[in-house]
């Protein structure tokens, strides 16, 4: 593949991903271990989106990319846009699964109340949390979905990959 092929190819990656990707990731779509490959054609990519385009390419956290409409843009598209609505109790649970993470779901079920089974079997179809057994309950956390749904880094995967690269 060619330079304009890659480019392409990175630049439909990000577009269909529902989350940032990481250089990582996009090293493996584009089938390269060049670091540096990527970020000239993530360049390339950005001086396409400069300008007056209503997309831009933008790194979310440290070597994490995604596509997004410009601020400016949301108020005018506002109506077409699909949103994802999260209710209030939804959301608190959310919030306390980020913040306790890994935690087990009998430890929520204490902080939240009961009908935090709801809530966490909404936010599983979502795909903002995930869920490992864990002799009769379940450890959650928070997924890469939602890491790139508010914009923060997944800390858990970082931490992994931190851990990884010392026992090497």
């Amino acid at each position: 593949m060619g330079i304009e092929d890659d480019k392409s190819t990175i630049e439909a990656a990000l577009y269909a991903s529902d989350r940032p990707l990481s250089l990582k990731e996009l090293k493996e779509t584009v089938k390269t271990s060049s670091e540096t490959y990527i970020r000239k054609l993530l360049n390339r990519l950005q001086k396409e989106y400069d300008g007056n385009r209503s997309i831009e390419l933008k790194e979310t956290n440290e070597d994490m990319f995604n596509l997004q409409l410009k601020e400016e843009f949301l108020p005018k598209v506002e109506g077409v846009v699909p949103k994802t609505k999260l209710t209030r109790g939804t959301l608190k649970t959310l919030a306390v699964i980020a913040y306790k993470q890994p935690i087990k779901q009998s430890e929520l079920v204490e902080i939240r109340g009961g009908r935090v089974y709801h809530y966490v079997k909404k936010l599983l179809e979502m795909n903002f949390i995930e869920a490992k057994p864990h002799g009769r309950t379940k450890v959650l956390r928070t997924s890469k979905k939602f890491a790139g749904y508010f914009g923060v880094e997944d800390q858990m995967d970082k931490i992994r990959e931190n851990l990884q690269q010392m026992m090497r």
